[in-house]
């Protein structure tokens, strides 16, 4: 072999050239597998291979002899005595099926390489980005439903919410929500026995019915099967009422992901439909809604039966649901934290017997949460996933209450309600919610130096101050819509970003709703807290920074270099 020699096109892209006895044969200079230089690889016997991690190619038609690895573009050559001319052909994107392919060998194998690199290229290459999570939602669909139990929901939950956060960032911050959305998903999905309908042509009260009683028997395979056969007979828009009922029953007090995970599967549905969500959406809320529960213990043995001796009260509808309601918001909050069910459940059954909204008594719940977010002692477990929990879990009611009706949400607050009590070994002293925190002002000359404090705070893991300065902040006027957007960025770099991905959507969509009340800003100081306190300061980023500058064109090389 003679030697290889790279050139640089005006666009900045690295082109290879080989002269193999005589030869001449052209690539791109980018190795497809993570971008080392292939002019510093070795061609035997027609084949190239690159010097860093073994990839090989057909040097003449480009193909990978490997998986996880594309296949290398290659140029057609022409010698005209002493000039070589390279085609370089259309340079619009063409490569969007090879792409989506190498995104699911990524998935299949949880490499977290393979995923960005896929992702980096797919948007590069202008392809939406529903493309890019349909891939994933299919995958996601075998996944669970052949290697999952009931807590695939915390899957479903970091992929739509990868969506919906990246949707709120541009470049490579979209890319890293993104791609998180997807790496979070990966893993084996093995073929299983095909789910076929119900012979006949079998009418919905029977599916509803049977879907009811299964769920309290506990027999997921036969829902599965009901919810296969109410698809097929064109019912789906039955579907997730009756999963919200369910749901809802007294006897699921206690599984919070029940409802947590209901809401990001229907958002699901309403993203992508039917046709692309049904194999998850049957399976997994099958699974969910027909969990064995066990004997319960004491206390929620006695709230599941207080629950449902509250129920019969909430059939009626309210006779003038326009009509102004006394709600003492803070005597409600006090009773939801007073570690006593009877008076928590009595609380909301009065709420819904005056015919308070129930989108006012969700943003109760979820700013109580949010305070207690704000002021959870760190010195100890600070409970942040019981916390963040009661969050999601409160703000999930408001896809409920759209998706299941007002019973369903109303039946919701019990549940919310008791995940409160349940998280009563939680030492956060009881205080009125509508009370401000109060502190005084950031000592910061400006907006863009107050929220440097904040991101100081948060990659030294100062949970301590960190709140403070949050409520300083904001008590200064500054911009709250600006810090959330900031503190979500230092969020998604890091290495707990799937963990945290859930509540970030939370705040986002929550700081919006709930604009002019008194405790708003304990949704910014709880989750500033909570990022600083399970903050791993590792940079999470390589594999998407990379992954950029490698959609672009350059090599590993370029990259270290630049």
């Amino acid at each position: 072999m003679g030697e290889a020699k790279a050139i640089r096109l005006r666009e900045g892209r690295s082109i290879a050239l080989f002269n193999v006895e005589g030869q001449i044969y052209a690539t791109d200079n980018q190795c497809p597998h993570m971008g080392y230089p292939l002019t510093r690889g070795a061609v035997r016997h027609g084949i190239l291979t690159c010097d860093w991690h073994g990839r090989s190619f057909d040097l003449e038609g480009g193909g990978c002899f490997n998986y996880e690895c594309d296949d290398l573009q290659t140029f057609p050559v022409d010698v005209r005595r002493d000039e070589i001319w390279i085609q370089v052909g259309d340079a619009r994107y063409q490569r969007r099926d090879e792409h989506l392919r190498l995104l699911w060998e990524g998935l299949l194998s949880e490499d977290r390489w393979t995923i960005s690199k896929a992702i980096a290229l797919l948007l590069k290459g202008g392809v939406p980005e529903e493309e890019i999570v349909k891939m994933a939602l299919r995958h996601l669909g075998r996944h669970i439903a052949s290697s999952h139990g009931a807590d695939g929901g915390g899957d479903v939950s970091r992929l739509i919410n990868g969506l919906k956060v990246g949707r709120r960032y541009q470049d490579a911050d979209r890319l890293m929500a993104l791609a998180t959305a997807a790496r979070s998903v990966a893993g084996g999905a093995a073929e299983r026995l095909e789910v076929v309908p119900l012979p006949g042509h079998v009418e919905w009260n029977n599916i509803d019915r049977w879907t009811r009683m299964f769920s309290q028997d506990g027999q997921a395979g036969r829902i599965e099967r009901c919810l296969y056969s109410a698809c097929h007979q064109g019912h789906e828009d039955k579907v997730l009422p009756l999963l919200y009922e369910c749901a809802v029953e007294p006897h699921f007090l206690g599984f919070a992901d029940n409802l947590l995970s209901l809401g990001y599967l229907a958002e699901v549905i309403e993203t992508f439909g039917w046709e692309q969500s049904s194999e998850l959406v049957c399976n997994l809320s099958a699974k969910l809604l027909g969990r064995r529960r066990g004997e319960p213990e004491r206390f929620r043995r006695d709230a599941v039966g207080l629950m449902a001796s509250m129920v019969p009260a909430m059939e009626a509808p309210d006779p003038s649901p326009d009509r102004v309601i006394d709600y003492d918001e803070d005597a409600f909050a006090g009773a939801l934290v007073s570690v006593n069910i009877q008076k928590s459940f009595d609380a909301v059954s009065a709420a819904l017997k005056a015919g308070v909204k129930l989108d006012r008594l969700i943003t109760t719940l979820v700013l109580l949460a949010a305070d207690r977010m704000a002021r959870t002692p760190v010195n100890v477990d600070a409970g942040w996933g019981a916390l963040t929990t009661e969050l999601n879990l409160a703000a999930s009611l408001r896809t409920a209450l759209r998706r299941g009706g007002d019973r369903v949400a109303a039946k919701g607050l019990f549940h919310a309600a008791w995940l409160v009590f349940a998280n009563r070994w939680l030492n956060i002293p009881v205080r009125p919610l509508a009370a401000p925190l109060g502190g005084g002002t950031l000592d910061a000359p400006n907006e863009d130096a107050g929220v440097r404090v904040i991101l100081d705070c948060i990659a030294s893991l100062n949970v301590r101050d960190v709140g403070r300065h949050v409520l300083e902040y904001l008590n200064a006027g500054y911009s709250g819509d600006r810090l959330l957007h900031e503190m979500g960025r230092a969020m998604l770099w890091d290495d707990t970003n799937t963990e945290t991905l859930p509540t970030l959507r939370t705040v986002f969509e929550e700081w919006e709703l709930c604009s002019g009340h008194p405790a708003r800003f304990q949704l910014l100081a709880g989750l500033a807290r909570y990022a600083a306190d399970i903050r791993t300061n590792k940079d999470s980023g390589s594999a998407t920074n990379t992954a950029m500058r490698f959609a672009e064109g350059k090599t590993t090389v370029d990259v270290f270099e630049g």
